[in-house]
């Protein structure tokens, strides 16, 4: 049997791969390349989901700005995707100046963040210990982000534009060929006109078994848990450390329960990733130190891979030294929140369309998100 024929190969069914897909399916036959036996079972289906739109640098700042309408909109989803959840980073008094220099640059792009120092931060969050934590900058306008919904109205959408999803077909080879390329996946060969890599962790993998050069990707894992305190979390914000000795972050959840983590970034090949204790019993550590929540126990553990390029920004666009290769890789722990401009993004570069306007508007240009820049 031969070959069948597709526009465009995405590698990886994460939510980057299949909003790559409901980006590009009104103009474009895809098939979706997923190596495992369900999709989004790596980074997606491990995310804290936090809508923070100052979070990860400039360049992610503004994704996550011009992602905004389609979380407020929801398009296509009968029931919101983003619940209002508050986000409060906090600092010692040593780190009231950065902050507030920080509070001033970002307040350009989000005008709502705002510097906030002593009792005002027992406002926000009374579980804080002003012994540890003096000052703070508040994003009220986050939200907590509904993953799984997220990836299946994604998912929905390639689905009704006749994409096809392929399971359990890792990518082992592809080879171009005049202006195609043969791919050889475990589910057996399929031909495309184009390669959308947005294999995550496995970005660099995929590309050298396509003969492109990677980009340097660097897979951090980290680790999470959950647990029962005493105290109702409800109208807390998320709350996270920049303090380098007490770095860690912990999130409320329904029924008195919190989310937890180190916010710890150890280097990691590619892989199904596991929880380490001593993450675990540091992350507990902290939380107790900055806060009054008092962690004793955790009822569930997890890991995830968040990868990132060596200069810590998104790789997104053609590669200009493979032709008809494009990247989707090094969202560094913010491809759930930028994945609706992403997804725009990738349609329109593959119509051979200029960035979104909302993109442009914010200063950001193809060179900014190019794989070799």
């Amino acid at each position: 049997m031969s070959a069948p024929w597709f526009d465009v190969a995405i590698v990886g069914g994460g939510i980057a791969g299949v909003g790559a897909a409901a980006g590009a399916i009104d103009s474009h036959s895809i098939v979706v390349l997923e190596q495992e036996n369900e999709l989004a079972h790596h980074t997606t289906s491990r995310s804290a989901a936090v809508y923070i739109e100052n979070e990860g640098g400039p360049v992610f700042h503004r994704l996550s700005t011009a992602s905004r309408p389609f979380w407020d909109a929801h398009p296509g989803s009968e029931t919101p995707l983003i619940t209002p959840l508050g986000v409060l980073k906090v600092g010692d008094e040593s780190m009231a100046d950065a902050f507030m220099a920080e509070v001033d640059e970002a307040s350009r792009v989000t005008p709502s963040i705002r510097f906030v120092r002593d009792e005002a931060l027992l406002a926000i969050c009374p579980a804080l210990n002003l012994d540890i934590v003096r000052v703070g900058m508040h994003e009220p306008t986050g939200g907590a982000i509904d993953v799984m919904g997220t990836h299946q109205l994604f998912l929905r959408t390639a689905r009704a534009g006749g994409a096809d999803i392929w399971r359990n077909a890792r990518l082992n080879a592809a080879t171009r060929v005049g202006e195609h390329w043969e791919i050889e996946t475990e589910a057996g060969p399929v031909h495309a006109a184009t390669i959308v890599n947005a294999a995550g962790a496995w970005g660099d993998v995929v590309a050298e078994r396509c003969g492109v050069v990677p980009v340097g990707l660097n897979p951090l894992r980290r680790t999470a848990f959950t647990t029962t305190i005493s105290d109702d979390p409800a109208g807390w914000p998320l709350v996270y450390s920049g303090i380098d000795e007490y770095e860690c972050y912990f999130k409320p959840e329904a029924g008195n329960q919190l989310l937890g983590s180190l916010s710890d970034e150890q280097l990691s090949e590619p892989c199904d990733a596991r929880p380490e204790e001593i993450d675990i019993a540091l992350a507990i550590d902290r939380i107790n130190t900055i806060s009054h929540v008092g962690v004793r126990s955790v009822n569930t553990t997890w890991a995830g891979l968040r990868t990132f390029a060596p200069d810590r920004n998104p790789v997104l666009g053609w590669d200009d030294m493979s032709a008809g290769f494009m990247w989707l890789v090094g969202q560094g722990g913010c491809g759930i929140v930028t994945s609706p401009i992403a997804s725009e993004i990738v349609g329109t570069r593959l119509r051979g369309e200029p960035l979104p306007e909302r993109v442009t508007d914010l200063g950001l240009t193809t060179e900014t998100l190019a794989p070799r820049r």
